[in-house]
């Protein structure tokens, strides 16, 4: 596979590469891929869920009783 970055990348790929941290632009690229792989698996199912529930729930104004009611729930006193 051949992957093209943008032009912009080049000082910062090369500055990688010269401290040594990484042996070449392709360990750059395998170390970004394993972190974005880290990154997607790491969703939390049960955060998407939440997230999805409050968008199509609908408004409701914020009053005091109800920002006490979200940190007694989070355990933020």
């Amino acid at each position: 596979m051949e992957i093209a970055h943008p032009p912009g990348l080049d000082p910062f790929v090369q500055h990688l590469v010269h401290t040594g941290r990484y042996a070449d632009e392709a360990d750059v690229v395998r170390t970004a891929l394993r972190v974005l792989e880290r990154q997607e698996c790491d969703e939390s199912p049960a955060l998407e869920s939440a997230l999805l529930e409050g968008v199509r729930s609908p408004h409701r104004p914020y009053g005091p009783a109800v920002l006490e009611a979200i940190r007694q729930a989070a355990g933020i006193l």
